[in-house]
C-alpha cells in the first residue's frame, strides 16, 4: 500500500508505511556483476546498486548531527525542522540510502537549508529502537522544530520520495496544527487491568500468536523471521502435552535451518516472499541467542541430532565472530562487505554468502559491530546456559561465565546499575531497561545452573537497580530508560517497551525460583498487570513469545 508522502501522525491514527524496498529477484544471485567499485548480483536495479553509485561519485553536503540536547536546542532556536534517521550499522538498506538518497543534490539542499538532520544508531539507543522499530530499518521520522512528529516512514526511501516529503514539510505542519486544534485535551492513558484478569489475557495472547502461524511453511507471518522465542513457547506448550505445539516447533525450526549460514553458522535476519530461501544476511545477537536455545531445547525434546548440530553451529559462530579478545559478546555482523566506507570495494551479501570460506575471506569479512552492551551479553549468556543444561558440555558454560565475569567488572556498578558505553568509549549517563533485564536474567540463569551465590547476588543487585531507577510509578511496569537530557517534544513521553519488560518479568521469575522470595513473583505480576494493556500487546503482533514465556514463568498462564 502506498501512503501519501505527507501524512500527519496524529495520536495513533494511521501509520505511514512506505512500500517494501526494491531488491534483486531470487535468481539474480546465480550470476554477479563485478567492477572496480564492487560486486553485486546481476539484475540489481541501478537505483539501489551501491557499487554503481560509488562509481558515479557524489557528495553528501549536509552533516549528521548527533542525538543530544544541543541538536534539539538548535532546531528550536533556528526554527528548523528535524529529520531523524534511525539506522543500524548492520543494515543493508541503510547503506543503500546513504549511497543514493542522501547523495541526491536536492535532498542535500533541502536538508542544509531547512533541517537539522539527526542520526541515531538503533543498537546504541535501545529506547529509540523500541519506539521506532516498526518503521524500519532505516526509519525516517520528520518532526517540527519543537520535536512534534509530522510523519514516520518505513525502510528505504528513494531520492524522489524523500524530496517530496522534505519539500512539503510546511503543509504537513499546518495539517498537524489543524488536527491538534480539533482535539480537546490529551488522550487518556490506558489503565492497568485487574490482576485476576492476567490468566485470561495470557490465554488471549497465545491465541493471537496462533493466528499468525503458517501451517504450510512454518513460522509466524508472511515475512519469515526466525522467531526463536515463539518456538520456545511452543516447546512449553509441548511440555504440557500439546502435540500440535510440538509439531509446530519442529516444523518451524526445520524451516529456520534454511537461514543458518552453512559455512560459518549464525542465523540470518529474515527471508522475504513468504519463503525461507530468500534471506537478508544480517546476523543479530538477539536472533542468535533465541535460536540457539530453541534448537538446543528442541533437541532435548526430540533427540534429533540435526537440532543439536544447529545449536552448536550458532554457538561456534558466536565464539568466532561475535566475541572479542576479552571474552565479551558483540552486537551484530553486516550483510555485506564494504558497506560503511565509500573508499572500500563493496560486495553484496547475496553474492558473498553463496561462497565457500576461502572465497569469502579473499573478499574480506562483513563488519562486526564491536560494541559491548549488557543486553546482548545477557542474552548470549542465558542461551549458552540452556545449551549446557541440554548437553552437559562444559564448553558453553565456561564461555558464558567468562562473559559474565567480564561484564560484572566493566559494566555493573556497585549499586547494580548497568552502564552502556558509547562507541567512543564514553559512558552514557542514561541507563537502559534492556541492559538491566537481559544481563540480570543471564546472571540468574548462570546462578541456576552453577549454584554459585555470586551470580545470584549480582542478579539481585541489578534487579534492585532496575526497580529503583526504571519503575513507572503509574503502571508498575518498567520504563525504557532513565530520563534523557536530550528529551524534547514527543521524546519527553517515556515508553514502557514490551520486549525489555518481558525480559525484566523473566528476571523477577528467575529470582523467585532462586531465592524462594515471593516478593519477586509479586513484583513481576504487578508489572505484568501494568504492561498487559490491549494496545501494548496488540502492538507486538506475532512477536509475543517472550511475553508468553514471562507469563508462564510468573505462573499466570492458564494451562
Amino acid at each position: 500500500m502506498r501512503i501519501p508522502a505527507l501524512f500527519p501522525v496524529l495520536a495513533a491514527l494511521l501509520v505511514a508505511c512506505a512500500p517494501a524496498p526494491v531488491r534483486p529477484p531470487r535468481d539474480a544471485v546465480k550470476g554477479a556483476a563485478e567492477g572496480r567499485h564492487g560486486v553485486v548480483p546481476e539484475g540489481t536495479p541501478p537505483e539501489v546498486d551501491i557499487a554503481r553509485s560509488r562509481a558515479r561519485g557524489g557528495e553528501q553536503r549536509f552533516a549528521w548531527a548527533p542525538w543530544g540536547e544541543e541538536s534539539f536546542a538548535r532546531a528550536k532556536r533556528e526554527g528548523r525542522f528535524i529529520l531523524l534517521d534511525g539506522a543500524a550499522s548492520w543494515c543493508h538498506w541503510c547503506h543503500v540510502m546513504d549511497e543514493t538518497t542522501y547523495l541526491d543534490p536536492e535532498v542535500n539542499r533541502l536538508l542544509q537549508e531547512r533541517f537539522v538532520a539527526i542520526r541515531f544508531d538503533v543498537d546504541e539507543h535501545p529506547d529509540l529502537a523500541e519506539r521506532y522499530g516498526d518503521w524500519g530499518w532505516p526509519a525516517t521520522i520528520v518532526l517540527t522544530p519543537d520535536a512534534r512528529e509530522l510523519g514516520k516512514y518505513r525502510g528505504y526511501l528513494p531520492p524522489e520520495e524523500l524530496r517530496t516529503i522534505l519539500g512539503e514539510i510546511d503543509q504537513a505542519r499546518a495539517a498537524l496544527e489543524r488536527a491538534e486544534a480539533a482535539v480537546a485535551g490529551p488522550r487518556p492513558a490506558e489503565k492497568p487491568g485487574p490482576p485476576e484478569a492476567l490468566g485470561w489475557i495470557a490465554a488471549r495472547v497465545g491465541l493471537d500468536m496462533d493466528r499468525y502461524y503458517d501451517d504450510e511453511e512454518g513460522g509466524w507471518g508472511r515475512q519469515k523471521v526466525p522467531l526463536g522465542w515463539n518456538v520456545l513457547f511452543e516447546l512449553r506448550r509441548a511440555e504440557h502435552g500439546d502435540g500440535e505445539a510440538r509439531a509446530r516447533a519442529v516444523l518451524t525450526l526445520g524451516k529456520h535451518r534454511a537461514l543458518l549460514d552453512p559455512v560459518w553458522g549464525g542465523v540470518y535476519q529474515y527471508s522475504v516472499g513468504g519463503r525461507w530461501d530468500d534471506p537478508h544476511f544480517e546476523k543479530l545477537m538477539p536472533l542468535q541467542a533465541s535460536n540457539l536455545e530453541a534448537f538446543a531445547r528442541t533437541y532435548a525434546l526430540t533427540k534429533d541430532p540435526a537440532m543439536l548440530a544447529s545449536a552448536r553451529a550458532i554457538a561456534g559462530y558466536l565464539d568466532r565472530f561475535l566475541s572479542n579478545a576479552e571474552g565479551a559478546f558483540l552486537v551484530s555482523q553486516d550483510a555485506d562487505v564494504g558497506g560503511h566506507d565509500r573508499r572500500e570495494r563493496f560486495v553484496d551479501g547475496h553474492v558473498y554468502y553463496r561462497l565457500d570460506e576461502k572465497a569469502r575471506l579473499a573478499l574480506g569479512t562483513p563488519r562486526v559491530d564491536d560494541s559491548v552492551y549488557g543486553h546482548e551479553n545477557g542474552l548470549a549468556i542465558a542461551a549458552l546456559c540452556a545449551l549446557h543444561e541440554v548437553t552437559k558440555d562444559a564448553g558453553p558454560l565456561t564461555r558464558a561465565r567468562r562473559a559474565a565475569d567480564l561484564l560484572l567488572r566493566t559494566h555493573v556498578e556497585a549499586d547494580g546499575a548497568v552502564q552502556r558505553p558509547r562507541r567512543d568509549g564514553v559512558v552514557r549517563k542514561a541507563r537502559y531497561l534492556a541492559d538491566h533485564a537481559a544481563l540480570g536474567l543471564g546472571l540468574a540463569r548462570l546462578a541456576e545452573v552453577t549454584g554459585e551465590a555470586s551470580y545470584r547476588e549480582a542478579a539481585v543487585r541489578i534487579a534492585a537497580a532496575m526497580d529503583r531507577d526504571l519503575t513507572d510509578a503509574a503502571s508498575g511496569a518498567w520504563l525504557a530508560s532513565t530520563p534523557d537530557p536530550a528529551a524534547a517534544g514527543v521524546f519527553a513521553r517515556q515508553e514502557r517497551p514490551v520486549t525489555p519488560n518481558a525480559l525484566a518479568l523473566r528476571l523477577e521469575a528467575a529470582l523467585h525460583r532462586l531465592t524462594g522470595d515471593e516478593a519477586y513473583r509479586a513484583r513481576g505480576r504487578r508489572a505484568l498487570t501494568g504492561l498487559a494493556t490491549p494496545a501494548a500487546l496488540a502492538s507486538q503482533g506475532r512477536m509475543v513469545g517472550e511475553v508468553l514465556l514471562a507469563m508462564d514463568e510468573l505462573g499466570v498462564y492458564p494451562w
